[in-house]
């Protein structure tokens, strides 16, 4: 069974990342990398010369020596990549959104919950070191009663128009990440919620959104995400940040993308923890992943398909709302179009797509 033989469909960004990973943990044999684009084969000749490169997928499903597939291209072609993939009988690790509309989602899901066999999907923040932290401690009683879950990222990030077409605006194809995190602190389902957005530089989508209500179980929440910080700023910067309050203490945590500082002020404990900060985390993920399959036992920290499915639907459900509760346009077109323009001369900055490796 080792290593174990994974075949990785759609050769960007996030495909890039799992290969490294996936490398350098010794538990893996790229055996396939599949990618339409002639661009992102040559690419990955480069730098994976021991794997077959193909543009074909079928390939990949019908070889019985691949016991993995990774699914990292456009959302429109997951749904049926991970059909694909359990009718033959193969594991998968996928990007989020599992599918391109909330109803093919659930779709991939029940394809998911019939069969005997793995999946999970980049629910990155599950997997970081800083939030695992947080939960512990509360989980050891030092800020008493769960009350309120704050969350905010803010970043100048990715720009209208920029590739997340499948993905939807930025509360959805970003945002949905900390919807999940903020379900996954409460351990509740949503009941209520209100959400305000702005439509900024007069784009047709809102490209920030603060959302706020309860869980089930009485838990508060915020949310607040945009990739509107200070766009044309000299010197960019980012908000992010998370914070816990209970009725007895309170655990927060900030980045700067390079180091992660965990503060934690419990009843017995006073803790402040500088870590670095961990990126994406693939590497804890497919740890988890291999360890489920060695095992036969599923890592309760994988995120689920139904997991990803709910964060999904519920960043547009919020997304809806806000245009329910007067969408106001601020800023001009020109100043979309001078961003996007600085964008693509940027060699440094937040969310850049134009960078390749190799």
């Amino acid at each position: 069974m080792y290593p174990i033989k994974v075949g990785l469909i759609g050769f960007g960004r996030m495909g890039g990342f799992y290969l490294e990973q996936m490398r350098r943990s010794g538990a893996w044999e790229i055996a396939y990398i599949c990618d339409t684009a002639e661009e992102s084969r040559a690419l990955a000749r480069r730098l994976a010369p021991e794997a077959k490169v193909i543009a074909d997928e079928q390939e990949i499903f019908d070889d019985p020596e691949v016991g993995v597939v990774g699914l990292f291209a456009l959302a429109d072609s997951r749904l049926r990549q991970i059909e694909r993939a359990f009718a033959a009988g193969k594991h998968v690790i996928a990007e989020k959104p599992i599918a391109d509309t909330p109803e093919n989602e659930w779709r991939a899901v029940e394809a998911a919950e019939r069969v005997p066999l793995f999946s999970t999907v980049n629910l990155y923040l599950r997997n970081s070191w800083y939030h695992r932290t947080i939960r512990d401690f509360i989980a050891r009683g030092e800020i008493g009663e769960l009350a309120i879950v704050r969350v905010c990222h803010m970043t100048p990030g990715l720009a209208p128009g920029e590739g997340h077409e499948y993905e939807g605006p930025a509360f959805h194809d970003c945002g949905m990440h900390y919807v999940d995190i903020a379900r996954w602190y409460a351990g509740a389902e949503f009941r209520t919620w209100h959400a305000q957005a702005v439509r900024m530089w007069s784009y047709e989508e809102p490209w920030w959104l603060q959302c706020h209500g309860t869980f089930d179980n009485g838990v508060v929440f915020d949310i607040t995400q945009g990739h509107v910080y200070g766009q044309l700023s000299k010197d960019q910067t980012h908000n992010s940040y998370i914070d816990i309050i209970g009725t007895k203490g309170i655990a927060r945590m900030t980045h700067d993308f390079k180091t992660a500082v965990v503060e934690l002020r419990g009843v017995n404990e006073t803790h402040r923890i500088e870590r670095p900060y961990g990126g994406k985390n693939i590497d804890e993920l497919c740890r988890r992943f291999e360890e489920s399959l060695r095992t036969g036992v599923r890592d309760e920290g994988l995120p689920s398909f139904r997991d990803a499915a709910i964060a999904s639907e519920y960043a547009w459900r919020f997304l809806e709302d806000a245009r329910h509760n007067d969408l106001p346009a601020i800023g001009t077109l020109d100043e979309l179009e001078a961003i996007r323009e600085r964008r693509r001369t940027m060699t440094e900055g937040y969310g850049l797509l134009n960078k390749r490796r190799g």
